[in-house]
């Protein structure tokens, strides 16, 4: 799983220059990058949310899982995104990731 996300992450940032976990950290605030826009489409639906309202920022915790999908290869993900009382997102953890399907385009002159 770690090589999965690794070569995501490396593949994002070179290409786009945002990183896997920011991807998907936008993606489940329901925020599309313009970067990422024609090229990656993100796909995900919440499953659980804990809140701790005792806790020292007031924080909630939201579990995600969804599709990733780049330059045509599907990932399915599961993903764990922690939002503090101020607003700040960020992907706590990514439980699965896991290639589920790709396609491939071939371009042909017409002769």
């Amino acid at each position: 799983m770690q090589d999965v996300a690794t070569a995501l992450d490396n593949y994002l940032l070179t290409r786009f220059g945002i990183s896997f976990e920011r991807a998907i950290a936008d993606a489940t605030a329901g925020v599309v990058s313009l970067r990422l826009a024609r090229s990656v489409q993100i796909v995900c639906d919440p499953v659980a949310r804990y809140a701790y309202p005792d806790g020292p920022d007031g924080g909630v915790s939201e579990q995600y899982q969804g599709v990733l999908t780049v330059e045509g290869v599907a990932y399915r993900f599961r993903c764990s995104v922690f939002e503090d009382a101020g607003g700040t997102r960020y992907v706590e953890s990514i439980g699965e990731i896991a290639a589920i399907g790709w396609g491939v385009r071939l371009s042909l002159s017409r002769r």
